[in-house]
């Protein structure tokens, strides 16, 4: 009479799970850093449409809009609101959804708003605008040139 059993023994079951643990291991920062790294673009792409569109309204309509924090101050991280200069109080065109937690966006001392005019350049400030994104371990920098360009990464000049 055979008894042969079929399956796996105990040592060939621990191998195969050591073996198993130990590739999640080595992939799990590469996924970490794979999820931060779009969630970063995806976030700066939607900084850089949001100038484009005040920009581009600011053309469209032949007046000035402002982008800025829609809670006011300097917290460029939570919602924003671009806006025209027309309407009393001021005719929102649209909110800008905040950023993930975790993420934090810097911009020069004292912009509190970017103000584009009629021709699409930059009202105020009175200077390009470099604004550095960080997001655990991924950074990006979005540049607000004055005759309105916008740049991710390089320079103005």
């Amino acid at each position: 009479m055979d008894h042969r059993t079929k399956g796996f023994t105990l040592p060939e079951l621990l191998a195969a799970v050591a073996v198993m643990v130990i590739l999640i291991t080595l992939a799990v920062p590469g996924f970490t850093r794979s999820i931060q790294s779009s969630k970063a673009d995806t976030e700066m792409g939607d900084l850089q449409r949001a100038i484009n569109y005040a920009r581009l309204e600011a053309i469209d309509r032949g007046v000035t809009t402002r982008l800025r924090p829609s809670a006011g101050g300097s917290v460029w991280t939570g919602e924003l609101s671009v806006y025209d200069s027309t309407g009393t109080p001021a005719n929102v065109l649209r909110v800008v959804p905040a950023m993930s937690s975790g993420a934090t966006l810097t911009l020069p001392s004292g912009v509190t708003a970017l103000d584009f005019n009629n021709l699409g350049g930059l009202a105020a400030p009175s200077t390009a605008v470099v604004i550095s994104y960080v997001l655990g371990t991924q950074s990006r920098t979005l540049n607000v040139c004055l005759n309105g360009r916008i740049q991710l990464g390089g320079s103005c000049g």
